[in-house]
């Protein structure tokens, strides 16, 4: 076995061993780097822990799952199962298994069938400090088996982050901390203004230039998602001809061989270049790093419990995860870290992210806890509780799709959706099929696969007219997406041998990695099925195959309102993805796969639903839609009336009144409505970026706010909520660029030169009247005419320019223009771009 005793966790072996044999559950701390992750388990088997039963390590994602079991497999040169992982729709475990690294997410499932855990002697939660759902779920269910089973052991593992905290919360457990050698680490805080990504990603590659010529060792830059990744690269690529920088991505949907590839040593000569999301934080330690970049941003997700939409927000990182960042540089040599941005953006950050519980959907907890009888939701000892509304959302959800009664209980369709590792929806889809639509489970399975997994569709950043059209061959514009998938996975599968599957992902721009998971997941989704004596049928109809989806997501089915703006029964102002087959045609109900709130509430992975078959899916579902919006309509019409008194009455300022919104005070101005008063708060644009922090970082946020930008006395989005003004104001110009000229021409396609010349003012701000800032927007009458008008909205103001360059590329495309085509093309999908940031 490999000699691993210089590592720090081995100074604290026998501390360790004895503190856990004094006591049941140990929390051990240490910075990153030090082997806890890996040699505690070797230690507790060394020790005879595992006690003819298995040693058990949890991690918070899969690539560390796999990084870890193939350490700890190399270092003890196990051949066989001796270590092994197991994640979801993936088990390499066999019964002479000792050590078992598995996802958060497989304990839970374990948990079912072996509510006591008695395959297990102990088990180790790494990572606790990430504090997803996963984890404190875990955390909860623990405390309850060591009630019952006193010679079971716990070990929370977790970086120098709020331990006392999970001491608390395991009635005051020691903890032992473990030092790790850290070398002086230069802190340079680099305040400048970063408006887009050319200027952050050109700062990036200078300071890469400049440790890389002075030979300072390899470099870790942090930036906030997969596409940021590929731009960052593809500048790095370009400012080094010589081929002096080896540079790696790091995110989660690469293949586990493309993320194994940056622990690959750096050449002599050369210096390696990491540019990844938080995961690098913690999840995974790469040696000889010595320079950190730190944007500063991470991306994360939330949940609108009231309408039961998700939102992915780039947001600036917390105290504690700077500090992480920070922490990799330094190992194993002086280093250094550079943030991007102010010292005082720092100070002024919250010391912790919140807590995944108290911003995320509930609803599979909760399932599960009714799936093991714990019908007290509210009072499970979590070590954060989570909001109330939370709890009732998520209870909401599961009666929808008839997974619980009233009481609580598993309903007969509940009982059967907690048999697949799947979200409850998905799993309601599934059932749905297996009861009431056999005809197609095969379709649905591989419906399911598609939404359960990372999109495989690749859009490379100078490639993207090229992959958008590859995937537009697989549509199906009579029935969407759904349908899509069917026919590129058909087409995918009919492919015997593996080169040839990576030639086709190539040649189309898909991700192999994620095809040949959803293949995966499609054949253990239909082993559970053949498991349960069910035939796995298909070949059925369309209108079986699409009511099926909907019965399961109904939560997101949509009746368009006018235009292209859509309802759901619970959400407002929802939009097809641009990047949807069913984006032009627009039809009046559809089906979305998920609901996520970027630029604009957007319903993605989408097919119609043809009207008569409305009640199939639900008895008076197509009443409910038509219900909702005859409300809405019912609701403009009072607005109309209550806007022409508006429309006689200047704004007045409340003497004296204020709002303080996280520690800010605001004056309040008064716009009256009738008999109504509505108070709006004007808040400078230079506020914005704290109050979005504030905002995203709280675990009350402030609600039913209505709010306006103004930048020097002019107003930017009037009368909008605080939420949705803090959504956008990243993706505002900043004001100092305004444009002043407006192109006042109309433009038809067969002379449009000057038209594509001025894109470069698309959703750019410009000056309205005395008062306001309006957007740039392109517009597409009916006539075929082409031309550039104001717009007080960001989010329709991007959505029509993107509808009327779609009707520009269409015209050009029948007049055989095709570099005005490719011109048009381009800024299309730099346009679309900005629905997903």
């Amino acid at each position: 076995m490999k000699d691993m005793s210089h590592l720090p966790v081995y100074q604290h072996r026998q501390e360790i061993i004895d503190c856990l044999n004094e006591n049941q559950v140990l929390v051990v701390e240490s910075p990153t780097g030090s082997g806890k992750t890996t040699q505690l388990p070797i230690i507790l088997h060394e020790a005879g822990f595992d006690n003819n039963l298995c040693v058990g390590i949890t991690q918070p994602r899969r690539i560390a799952t796999l990084s870890v079991c193939d350490f700890i497999k190399k270092q003890v040169e196990d051949t066989d199962s001796f270590v092994a992982y197991k994640m979801r729709f993936n088990d390499t475990t066999t019964t002479s298994t000792k050590i078992k690294v598995m996802t958060d997410g497989i304990l839970l499932m374990e948990l079912k069938t072996d509510p006591l855990l008695k395959n297990y002697s102990v088990i180790l939660v790494d990572e606790a400090h990430e504090r997803s759902l996963n984890i404190d779920f875990i955390l909860g269910m623990l405390k309850q088996v060591m009630a019952q089973r006193p010679e079971f052991k716990v070990i929370i593992s977790s970086a120098t982050i709020n331990t006392k905290k999970f001491s608390a919360f395991f009635d005051d457990c020691p903890v032992i901390s473990i030092k790790s050698k850290i070398y002086p680490i230069e802190e340079i805080y680099i305040n400048e203004n970063f408006s887009n990504d050319d200027i952050l990603h050109n700062r990036i590659v200078s300071i890469v230039k400049e440790n890389a010529k002075e030979k300072n060792g390899d470099i870790l830059i942090f930036l906030p998602g997969e596409f940021d990744i590929k731009n960052c690269i593809k500048a790095l690529i370009k400012s080094d001809p010589e081929n002096q920088l080896v540079i790696y991505p790091l995110y989660g949907r690469l293949s586990k061989e493309e993320q194994e590839e940056v622990f690959t040593k750096t050449p002599e000569g050369k210096t390696k270049v990491v540019v990844s999301t938080n995961i690098a934080e913690t999840s995974i330690t790469i040696d000889n790093i010595a320079i950190v970049i730190d944007s500063g941003l991470a991306k994360i997700n939330f949940y609108n419990q009231k309408n039961f939409t998700s939102s992915l927000v780039t947001l600036p990182i917390s105290k504690s995860s700077a500090m992480q960042r920070r922490g990799r540089a330094g190992r194993t040599r002086s280093g250094r870290c550079y943030r991007l941005y102010s010292k005082k953006s720092y100070t002024s950050r919250d010391m912790y992210t919140l807590e995944e519980i108290l911003r995320t959907d509930l609803s599979e907890v909760v399932l599960r806890m009714s799936d093991l009888g714990l019908y007290d939701y509210e009072h499970f000892p979590f070590i954060t509780r989570p909001n109330k509304d939370a709890i009732k959302s998520a209870e909401h959800t599961l009666k929808i799709i008839d997974a619980i009664d009233e009481n609580r209980r598993l309903t007969k369709i509940g009982e059967f959706m907690v048999k697949f590792p799947l979200l409850p929806r998905h799993a309601r889809v599934v059932v749905e099929a297996i009861y009431n639509y056999p005809s197609v489970i095969n379709e649905v399975i591989i419906a399911i696969a598609f939404l359960s997994s990372k999109t495989p569709f690749i859009l490379p950043p100078d490639k993207i007219e090229e992959a958008r059209s590859a995937h537009k061959a697989f549509n199906n514009d009579r029935y969407g997406d759904f349908a899509s998938y069917l026919t590129l996975f058909k087409t995918y599968v009919s492919i015997e041998v593996k080169n040839d599957r990576m030639e086709f992902c190539k040649k189309n721009y898909l991700d192999y990695q994620s095809m040949q998971e959803i293949v995966h997941i499609v054949e253990q989704l239909g082993e559970i099925i053949s498991e349960n004596d069910i035939p796995l049928t298909g070949n059925g109809s369309m209108h079986d195959y699409i009511c099926c989806i909907a019965s399961g997501l109904k939560q997101f089915i949509c009746i368009k309102e006018y235009g292209y703006m859509y309802n759901t029964l619970f959400a407002n102002q929802v939009f097809i993805h641009p990047g949807s087959a069913d984006f032009r045609n627009l039809p009046k109900y559809i089906v979305a796969g998920e609901l996520v709130q970027t630029s604009r509430l957007f319903a993605r992975s989408v097919s119609p639903i043809k009207e008569e078959w409305l009640d199939d899916i639900q008895k008076g579902l197509k009443y409910d839609l038509e219900e909702k919006l005859s409300s809405i309509d019912s609701n403009k019409n009072s607005k109309k009336n209550k806007r022409r008194v508006r429309d006689k009455v200047k704004e007045t300022n409340i003497k004296g009144g204020s709002i303080t919104i996280y520690s800010r005070n605001y004056k309040i101005f008064k716009l009256k409505n009738g008999k109504r008063e509505l108070n709006i708060a004007r808040i400078p644009y230079e506020d914005i970026e704290y109050l979005s922090r504030k905002h995203y970082h709280t675990k009350k946020p402030i609600q039913n706010i209505k709010a306006e930008v103004v930048y020097q006395g002019r107003i930017i989005q009037k009368n909008g909520s605080f939420y949705s003004l803090l959504g956008l104001v990243d993706k505002y110009n900043n004001p100092k660029t305004s444009i002043t000229f407006l192109p006042k021409s109309n433009y038809r396609a067969e002379d449009c030169q000057e038209l594509i010349n001025n894109f470069d003012k698309l959703l750019k701000l410009t000056p309205q009247g005395k008062n306001d800032y309006y957007f740039i927007k392109l517009h597409a009458s009916k006539n075929s005419t082409y031309f550039y008008e104001p717009c007080k909205d960001y989010s329709k103001a991007l959505n029509d320019s993107l509808f009327a360059l779609l009707e520009l590329m269409e015209d050009l495309k029948q007049l055989e223009k095709r570099d005005q085509y490719s011109k048009v093309q381009k800024y299309y999908y730099k346009l679309l771009r900005l629905l997903d940031e």
